[in-house]
């Protein structure tokens, strides 16, 4: 675990966005379990929040719904971006919650980067106990994660259109495995309002969807202990308000509703003395945004972008090949 962020580095391998964190969290293993917990959940939090915010993305592209028997095949990413109040953390608001004396050795210098900040000088714990100094780990300056998704569309009978995102249970080698599944249902209400469908050009729908992302990773042994691993989960469900104007080749749509997330790490496994699932950590995200976007399509194939606003925002965009 030497030089690992053991988080960062799970969700960096999966989706591959940015090199390994140069300070690791063993540092904070090093403080003790509780301390370890306590420290790791504030360096962490954006890549915890993101995770789960990024998976309540790119479930529809237009305000309009297929045909029954209509189809679309999708293909894109949710780049997450983290706002500039989640890079950096107060260590001494933290201090109280740790076990033992901790203090500042200097208390002019309290603010630490997240792992999506940077910082070149950087707080020094002392344990007053033991004398023993920790430096608070650098960050990677990389605010964003993207998360891709692959995600088939069908259209019902009674206006409706059903959407289903899913990755099997797959091997990442000795590194572990990971799996991901949603589903969405969208509903067209345009047919009940009489005013609205005398402008065909007009569309207007509600959705609901939700996605389950699960990995199960080794680590790298550390204390000698043994079985030791990390599990990953997160969830997201949003639900949506869609209304949209639709043209030959071009359409233009917004969606506005509630969305909620979580995401959770745990240990998993004998960490020495530190004993069994040292460290538990997870992170909620809920609240109300809206999106705008467009979309562009040119007989079976188009290409679509949109972004959402929010305290987390999300850039969303791809490409899908079907029929309506």
């Amino acid at each position: 675990m030497k030089k690992i962020s053991l988080l960062f580095t799970s969700v960096m391998f999966l989706y591959g966005t940015a090199s390994v964190a140069q300070k690791s969290v063993t540092e904070f293993l090093d403080m003790g379990k509780g301390a370890a917990e306590v420290m790791s959940r504030s360096y962490l939090q954006p890549y915890g929040e993101m995770l789960g915010k990024s998976l309540n993305g790119g479930w529809y592209n237009s305000a309009s719904i297929h045909k029954t028997g209509g189809f679309d095949i999708a293909i894109g990413v949710n780049m997450t971006i983290a706002p500039a109040s989640s890079e950096s953390f107060d260590v001494s608001s933290l201090l109280p919650q740790l076990p033992g004396s901790w203090s500042l050795k200097d208390e002019n210098i309290s603010s630490s980067p997240t792992i999506a900040g940077k910082q070149a000088i950087r707080p020094v714990l002392v344990n007053n106990d033991t004398d023993a100094e920790i430096e608070m780990p650098d960050g990677t300056g990389f605010n964003m994660l993207p998360m891709p998704l692959v995600q088939l569309s069908v259209g019902l009978p009674a206006h409706l259109e059903v959407s289903a995102r899913f990755v099997p249970n797959t091997s990442l080698g000795d590194a572990g495995k990971v799996n991901l599944y949603g589903f969405g249902l969208t509903h067209s209400f345009k047919e009940y309002l009489p005013l609205l469908k005398r402008f065909p050009i007009w569309h207007a729908s509600i959705m609901a969807g939700y996605t389950r992302l699960g990995a199960d990773l080794g680590v790298d042994s550390y204390s000698g202990g043994s079985d030791q691993s990390l599990d990953i989960t997160a969830d997201g469900f949003t639900s949506r308000l869609l209304v949209g104007i639709k043209v030959p080749v071009l359409d233009v749509y917004t969606g506005i509703g509630y969305g909620s997330s979580s995401s959770d790490f745990a240990l998993k496994g004998d960490y020495g003395s530190l004993g069994k699932d040292p460290i538990a950590i997870g992170y909620t995200n809920n609240g109300f945004d809206f999106n705008a976007g467009l979309r562009l399509k040119f007989g079976f194939f188009a290409i679509y972008g949109d972004y959402t606003f929010g305290d987390y925002s999300m850039l969303s965009a791809g490409i899908g090949f079907g029929f309506r």
